[in-house]
């Protein structure tokens, strides 16, 4: 088994790796796939019912667990099988789907509106905090940017002549390309001149600072955002995440589409390298 299995693994995990995959956590759950059959004496091929047997273990585990353990075991054998015939693919599906999504919330137009309109709130003692937050919430809003992403822009990353902003911080380490609208790039110079104007010398090139011109954190747009959402009233479930400001921006690109009569599947590609996914199944 050492000689088989494991070198299945390990050829596996290092060409997938030079592909430009990361695979931190299908490396954790194989090598322990190795350590499981080689503690039960395995010795033949990569075989389904081992794969079936090691995604069950430890007695108990949440059902969710061994589905994605199935999946990482799956994949693995996938490619395993064009270099080994001996290979058994496992069953898909088998333990029900890998991911557990909570019920996202769609904003309505007013909702974004409201939203932006409470930032006023915000900036009683300084106005660089509302001028911040609705820039940060509007750009979300318009680009279906990540979080992090959008926190990790610097002021180089926008190229105000082409109208585009350089997503070089995002998920998978892929850089990309965002168009804006020219309502957008208008919000973000004035926010920019807002902010220049109160505090004063740069202590950062992060685009979205703190009142003191420190860059702004995750913790606090967190903060800021769940109690705008309070105020608000948006309390009932699904209780609005700010995530589901980016899953907005891709369900009313598809409606805006579909009523303007446009090929909605021919477009998916644009609005899947627009969001930066990976695989177009994300989408």
């Amino acid at each position: 088994m050492k000689k088989s299995l494991a070198h299945a693994v390990a050829v596996y995990l290092r060409t997938r790796r030079q592909l430009g995959f990361a695979l931190v956590q299908d490396g954790f759950a194989l090598q322990g796939w190795v350590r499981f059959a080689q503690h039960r004496g395995q010795r033949g091929p990569w075989t389904a019912q081992l794969a079936l047997d090691w995604a069950q273990q430890p007695q108990g585990a949440d059902r969710l667990d061994g589905a994605s353990r199935l999946d990482i075991a799956r994949r693995g054998a996938r490619f395993w099988v064009a270099f080994d015939p001996r290979t058994e693919i496992p069953p898909a599906g088998y333990f029900g789907p890998t991911v557990r999504r909570r019920a996202g919330h769609v904003y309505r137009s007013e909702e974004i509106t409201r939203l932006l309109e409470a930032t006023t709130e915000l900036g009683a003692h300084h106005p660089v905090r509302a001028a911040t937050f609705r820039t940060l919430f509007g750009l979300l809003a318009c680009t279906g940017l990540r979080i992090g992403e959008a926190l990790s822009l610097t002021d180089a990353d926008l190229d105000g002549v082409a109208g585009v902003l350089t997503i070089r911080h995002a998920k998978y380490g892929h850089a990309r390309l965002v168009p804006l609208h020219s309502s957008t790039l208008e919000a973000l110079q004035h926010y920019r001149t807002v902010r220049e104007r109160a505090t004063g010398s740069r202590l950062t090139s992060a685009c979205f600072v703190t009142v003191r011109g420190q860059p702004l954190g995750y913790t606090a747009v967190r903060a800021v955002f769940r109690s705008l959402c309070r105020r608000l009233g948006g309390t009932q479930p699904p209780v609005p995440r700010l995530h589901d400001v980016r899953h907005t921006f891709a369900v009313r690109t598809l409606l805006d589409w579909s009523e303007r009569g446009e090929p909605v599947a021919a477009q998916l590609w644009s609005l899947s390298t627009c969001l930066g996914h990976r695989h177009l199944a994300d989408t």
